[in-house]
C-alpha cells in the first residue's frame, strides 16, 4: 500500500513540475513581440502598401504607385505587383493604413475582376482600370473560371508578369 502511495505521489510531482516548465515557458513567449505584415525583409506572398487613393473595388491590379512603398491602379500596359483583395478609404489612407498586396506569381491563385467576356483556361492579360481581359500585352495568368461580362470576378492561376509582342 505504501509503494502505490508513493508511486502516485512521484507521478503528481512529475505532472507538477511538467506545467511548471511549460508555464514559465508560456509567460516567455508572451513578453515577445512578433510582428507580422510589415514592408521590411523577405516576403513570401504577399507585401504591405499604402494606396495612392481610395480602394473601392476588390480584386483589381496594382503597381507600384508615386512613392516607392505605394500602390495604384494599373492599366493594360503595366507591371502589376498583384492584386489588392480589401477596400481602403481616403481617410484610412491619411491615417497610414496600409493593405496587403498578394504577389502575382506567388501563392495561391487569384481572384481577378474581367474587363469582358474570357472563356475558362484561357491566358489572361492586364487591362485597362486594374482589370484582366483574354487579350493585351501583359499576360498574368491562366482562367480557372469563365466571365460572361464586365465586371465579373474570375480565379486565375496567376504568374510573374510577362510582356508579349504580338506577331506581325
Amino acid at each position: 500500500m505504501n509503494i502505490i502511495a508513493l508511486l502516485i505521489l512521484m507521478a503528481v510531482l512529475v505532472v507538477i513540475t511538467t506545467l511548471t516548465v511549460l508555464a514559465s515557458r508560456r509567460g516567455e513567449f508572451q513578453r515577445r513581440l512578433y510582428a507580422c505584415n510589415i514592408a521590411e525583409g523577405v516576403h513570401d506572398c504577399a507585401v504591405s502598401r499604402v494606396a495612392d487613393a481610395a480602394i473601392t473595388s476588390r480584386h483589381l491590379l496594382y503597381k507600384k504607385g508615386a512613392a516607392d512603398n505605394s500602390i495604384t491602379v494599373a492599366g493594360a500596359s503595366d507591371w502589376p505587383l498583384g492584386t489588392v483583395d480589401d477596400e481602403i478609404t481616403a481617410e484610412e489612407i491619411s491615417g497610414g493604413v496600409q493593405v496587403a498586396v498578394q504577389l502575382l506569381g506567388k501563392g495561391p491563385t487569384k481572384r481577378m475582376v474581367a474587363s469582358g467576356v474570357i472563356g475558362a483556361g484561357v491566358t489572361v492579360y492586364a487591362a485597362a482600370s486594374g482589370k484582366v481581359a483574354a487579350t493585351g500585352t501583359v499576360v498574368v495568368g491562366t482562367s480557372l473560371t469563365a466571365a460572361s461580362a464586365d465586371g465579373d470576378v474570375i480565379e486565375v492561376a496567376d504568374c510573374i508578369p510577362v510582356i508579349v509582342t504580338p506577331k506581325q
